[in-house]
């Protein structure tokens, strides 16, 4: 078979057109009689054989110059070797579900599903005869208006049709949505599932930062539906700019479409959930947490209630890019999927992948259609198949295109997409094609084997905040670790997107916020195990001695409420991991608190890291001199960090501390987006791998090796904290920043007056960055340094020392800081927009306003 195959694909016989060789005849013939040989291992067909055979006698004798009787018995070869095929007992069956639409009005493997770039179609089919005389039923013809249905799923007693529809009528297409319906095989019962009058509509956190989206669903073994969302209201970190691209993430509902609640807590979009034999469910997710943006979409595993989340295959693997649209085969382990592009359509090379032959790389791969390239990280073939449909490892239903794939940019022609009969044999064989409508989504109308229902492992009531992970030993990890080098491990929240267009928070361009949630113990054994937030997305760190970060995850995990998770190790092999995790014996660490100020939202240089530089590095670097030209108080200013890459030059506003530690070669380290390595290796970026934390770590010696300065040891934790979160500057992507507060010119000169006859008038006229944080007055400099440190101050200036917070001269200090700042700004964030309405910045008011117009008039 492999030999045939890569006959097959190296001589170019494609879709029955032929082997452009030296002998077509021949080529077809071999085909044939492999076919029935493959097809007579299932059923014999002695007149099929006997034909066969017939025609093998005729090719035999005739003359190598017969051209036309050659071409006219090749016909003839190819024929019958069509029927042997369709006579294989997996395609008893009468009638074929299949769905009418164009490709999407966008070439992206994300943006195309939103509802703004569907193109309507007739929609669902139903085709009888479908092997030799095709005739349609249009099931929904009538009962629905203008619009577009995308991927129907068949009940598993192949009587009702699960889809996704997106009405045309809004004249708006930016306005389109899609939602849930369903309707009977017959075209009966149709219905709306969600998106209805009951349906509440709720974003997550309130947000209304994107319209409401559901759909890719699934029938579910309980009698439930899973289908990917956009009620997180999260946006795509790298399609800022006025790119519209909502994010989706994986649901389930009951059958009705009521009880919806979300499974995944990912950051990044998720498509395509079905249902695997065991009762579990497979999608495909993309993930980039500090690594290339669009090389990494690939398979994941997910209990129906959301627990046990695993990758199934190519969490690591760059070619294919995206394997996606994944469905298990009947009987089989192994998994079909479709490699594409990620600047492409949902479309591309049908492949199998074993999970039990690796997670990564090649080898768990076979290439069911060899003549087609994986798209972009091969190049961009000449035709490409979808929605592949698995009957066996060797049988499979799919859409397919002879047109170029189109890239990003680019529409494919409304027609063109067909029905073909794929088989490994290197057989390709026409099913069906409107000549006016592109054709996907083949189904067998026939029941099929419900898998079993899984127990929740988890109260879906529950109400608890948290979860627990356990982890069975550090050290095994696919990358050495020396013994007794860990000493804690690190959880890190990580914060989605909230809007479509953010100002910028790092040097490196779309840069998630992070929000360092603390540490956990690990024994010397290299176990843990800790509680954490449920519901959130979460990264973790393993920490040396320093707390500075060893290994970083890549990837993001998340956990239900009551759910106990775990592995065997970091970056093991997945499959090792066992379940359940047992607790007993073990000490459940609750997580201990990140060190220096706790506010809301992620890491903000301004409030964790300039009050340290402001305690001990502006004297010689800011105040009395800029040693080296490094400047480090926290005035803002306008900066561009160049980047030759898209999206080009970084424009922000930022500190001149933060720009002088960025820019400082070597001083920081950070993971650049789109320039990252693809997996963690020890000490790769972050603090270890930069100057700054060792240099603080030894005192930031001088010219003799004295040691000038002597961090205590939770402010060195902030900046450790800061380097290994990525070294962003902003922890949110709000319009409205604290750190982008004004001062009111009568509070400063009352404030600077104050300090004036207290302290004299050299602190008097410090910059007023060097007295007053306005991003978190609390840890301003006037009022930390005077304050003993005894009760949490600095104890810098003793004589004028203030005893507590409680002291009334703190207060009033505390009064007058507060005064010489600007009050907050006009607006404010608005379910998680900017609130600016028609000036809006963020680009998503209009979301927030067509759920309330009532906001623009009253403004």
């Amino acid at each position: 078979m492999k030999r045939l195959l890569f006959r097959a694909w190296l001589g170019g016989w494609f879709l029955g057109a032929g082997l452009v060789c030296a002998d077509e005849l021949q080529q077809a013939m071999t085909l044939a009689q492999e076919t029935l040989q493959f097809v007579q291992h299932s059923r014999p067909c002695p007149p099929l054989a006997a034909k066969l055979e017939e025609l093998n006698g005729q090719a035999a004798r005739l003359p190598a110059d017969a051209a036309s009787e050659r071409a006219e018995l090749t016909a003839a070869v190819r024929q019958v070797r069509r029927q042997i095929i369709l006579s294989h007992p997996l395609l008893d069956f009468d009638k074929l579900l299949i769905n009418k639409r164009p490709p999407p009005g966008y070439s992206h493997q994300s943006r195309q599903y939103l509802g703004r770039y569907s193109r309507p179609g007739p929609g669902l089919v139903v085709l009888d005869r479908w092997k030799d005389q095709p005739t349609e039923k249009m099931l929904l013809e009538g009962q629905l208006p203008a619009g577009t249905v995308m991927h129907p799923d068949l009940s598993f007693d192949a009587r009702r049709v699960l889809f996704s529809f997106c009405d045309h009528t809004p004249p708006d297409p930016n306005h389109r949505s899609f939602f849930l319906w369903e309707v009977g095989i017959d075209g009966r019962g149709l219905r709306q599932l969600t998106g209805t009058s009951t349906d509440l509509m709720v974003g997550a956190a309130g947000r209304r930062t994107a319209l409401i989206e559901d759909f890719d669903p699934c029938y579910l073994p309980d009698g439930g539906i899973a289908f990917v969302s956009t009620r997180p209201q999260t946006h795509i970190r790298c399609q800022y700019g006025s790119r519209y691209f909502a994010n989706f993430l994986l649901h389930r509902a009951d059958g009705d479409g009521s009880n919806i609640r979300q499974l995944s807590f990912a950051e990044a979009p998720e498509w395509k959930p079905s249902v695997l034999a065991d009762g579990r469910i497979v999608y495909a997710r993309w993930d980039y947490t500090n690594r290339h943006s669009y090389h990494f979409q690939s398979p994941w595993v997910i209990r129906p209630d959301g627990t046990g989340t695993a990758n199934l295959y190519g969490n690591l693997t760059r070619n294919p890019i995206h394997t996606g649209e994944p469905r298990q085969v009947p009987g089989s382990h192994k998994i079909v999927s479709t490699a594409m592009a990620h600047h492409g359509y949902t479309a591309g090379s049908i492949v199998l992948i074993d999970p039990h032959q690796g997670l990564d790389a090649l080898a768990p791969l076979t290439r069911i259609t060899p003549e087609i390239a994986f798209p972009e990280s091969e190049g961009w073939p000449i035709g490409a198949f979808a929605t592949p449909f698995p009957l066996s490892e060797d049988l499979f239903l799919a859409a397919y295109t002879p047109e170029p794939l189109a890239r990003e940019g680019q529409v494919q022609s409304v027609a063109a997409y067909g029905i073909y009969l794929v088989d490994r044999l290197g057989g390709r064989e026409f099913i069906y094609r409107d000549p006016a409508m592109s054709c996907f989504s083949p189904i067998p109308i026939q029941p099929r084997r419900r898998p079993p229902v899984l127990p929740p492992s988890v109260k879906l009531e529950e109400e608890t905040a948290t979860g627990v992970f356990v982890v069975q030993n550090v050290y095994q990890s696919t990358r050495p670790l020396a013994a007794g080098s860990v000493k804690s491990l690190r959880v890190i929240r990580v914060f989605p997107q909230t809007v479509e267009t953010p100002p910028s928070r790092s040097i490196t361009p779309y840069e998630m916020p992070r929000q360092i949630i603390g540490t956990a113990p690990v024994a010397d054994d290299g176990s843990v195990a800790f509680r954490a937030p449920a519901g959130q997305p979460l990264q973790f760190q393993l920490l040396d001695e320093n707390g500075m970060a060893v290994m970083t995850m890549r990837a993001l995990v998340y956990l239900q409420p009551g759910e106990t998770a775990g592995c065997v190790g970091c970056h093991e092999p997945r499959h090792a991991a066992p379940e359940p995790f047992g607790l007993a014996g073990r000490d459940i660490h609750d997580l201990r608190p990140a060190a220096g100020p706790h506010y809301e939202g992620g890491l903000s240089f301004a409030r964790t890291v300039q009050p340290v530089l402001d305690r001990y590095c502006i004297k010689c670097h800011g105040l009395e001199s800029t040693e080296a030209g490094v400047n480090l108080l926290g005035t803002l200013e306008q900066v561009t960090f160049p980047r030759d890459q898209w999206p080009g030059p970084n424009k922000m506003i930022v500190s001149r501390a933060y720009y002088s530690l960025v820019t400082r070669d070597g001083l920081v380290k950070v993971a650049h987006a789109d320039m990252e390595t693809d997996y963690s290796e020890p000490h790769d970026y972050f603090a270890h791998a930069g100057r700054l934390a060792p240099l603080l770590l030894a005192g930031h010696p001088d010219e003799n090796g004295a040691p000038r300065v002597n961090l205590d040891r939770e402010s060195f934790a902030q900046i450790v904290d800061w380097l290994d979160a990525n070294a962003g500057y902003y922890g949110d992507y709000s319009w409205n920043k604290p750190e982008w507060r004004g001062t009111r010119p009568e509070g400063e000169r009352a404030l600077r007056e104050s300090i004036r006859g207290r302290f004299g008038p050299a602190l008097a006229e410090r910059p007023f960055a060097a007295l007053v944080n306005v991003a978190l007055p609390e840890e301003s400099w006037i009022l930390k340094a005077p304050l003993a440190a005894e009760t949490g101050g600095w104890g810098l200036l003793p004589k004028n020392a203030w005893r507590d917070t409680s002291d009334p001269n703190y207060l009033h200090m505390r009064q007058l800081v507060e005064a010489s700042l600007a009050p907050p700004p006009a607006h404010r964030d608005l379910a998680g927009t900017c609130g600016r309405n028609d000036r809006c910045v963020c680009d998503n008011c209009w979301v927030r306003l067509i759920a309330n117009p009532q906001e623009a008039l009253e403004e």
